[in-house]
């Protein structure tokens, strides 16, 4: 059996970062009736989790309602990632413009002017039940979290009539998607390991990590796992004891790191990686970092955040 999501949760996911570099401006679609599922694209987020964020409309006639984090209504929240054959990533990549559509261009512009120079790109999408309480006319959105970031006010034209919430309907569940299969998509609570410092950036890191015992050692459910966001710019190799994580980072490729339009840009920012699976206390042991030619490279250090 087929499970198909349908294409109102992923057909128009990534356009706002790929075609504006930023947050889109409109909910997608741009007018609804009260009661209906819109989507928010709101661009490169890092604390928009559900029990986190308040979504704040403000109806035509200036009333607003609040919905709290962890509101039902708040259907899914899920990070968006460009296809990696797509034209954005390989023409960013290789540096070329024509017959790219120029999409070196505009992988710069979302480096430069949206994610720092960092090539972990993704879209946050927020997928909403507006209040059937919305009078006719045109709404504001708000959204806030906790730790400061925030999307927002944009409009929403709401039509006459009543609206419902979207099924997500697919093919093989006649019934849509569950609320546990929308959050089944959402990123879980993580680890993210950044590096920074040393003489010069490294063409191979080396990391350990330690945790919390995980079921492998006995300790809580869960179990510990690395991801690498880039996988055609570096490789990650890593093994875990179940109290203890091993990482190695190596280009992946033909070794290109730099965008071709910003040489030294990057640095450091190539190597970040996420560590997960339901773990908790992790925390960075040791960093060992070397050049070309396998000489360590000093001062370079490892941050854990989540």
């Amino acid at each position: 059996m087929r499970y198909t999501i349908s294409p109102i949760l992923w057909a128009v996911a990534v356009l706002a970062l790929l075609m504006t570099g930023c947050t889109g401006t409109k909910t997608m679609p741009e007018a609804a009736r009260a009661g209906d599922t819109v989507a928010l694209y709101a661009g490169w987020k890092h604390h928009f989790d559900r029990d986190k964020i308040t979504i704040t409309f403000t109806g035509s006639d200036g009333s607003k309602t609040v919905y709290q984090p962890g509101n039902s209504h708040v259907r899914a929240i899920i990070d968006k990632y460009p296809d990696p054959l797509s034209y954005i990533v390989v023409g960013t990549r290789v540096g070329l413009n024509d017959g790219f559509h120029s999409a070196s261009t505009y992988g710069s512009e979302i480096n430069t002017q949206n994610t720092s120079n960092d090539p972990d790109w993704w879209e946050t999408t927020i997928y909403v039940d507006t209040p059937t309480t919305l009078p006719t006319g045109t709404a504001d959105v708000q959204v806030d979290a906790a730790d400061g970031e925030s999307y927002g006010p944009i409009p929403l034209t709401v039509l006459p009539g009543t609206g419902s919430p979207a099924t997500f309907g697919t093919d093989g569940i006649s019934s849509g998607l569950s609320a546990n299969m929308l959050e089944s998509m959402e990123r879980m609570p993580h680890y993210t390991i950044k590096f920074s410092g040393g003489s010069a950036v490294p063409a191979a890191l080396e990391v350990w990590l330690s945790h919390d015992p995980d079921q492998t050692a006995g300790g809580a459910p869960g179990k510990a796992f690395a991801v690498n966001p880039r996988g055609e710019m570096k490789n990650l190799s890593w093994s875990d004891s179940g109290t203890n994580m091993h990482v190695l980072l190596l280009p992946s490729g033909d070794g290109t790191w730099e965008d071709p339009y910003f040489p030294d840009s990057y640095g450091l920012k190539y190597w970040k990686f996420y560590v997960t699976g339901g773990i908790t206390n992790v925390q960075v042991t040791k960093v060992a970092a070397y050049d070309k030619s396998g000489t360590p490279i000093s001062g370079v250090s490892a941050t854990v955040s989540q």
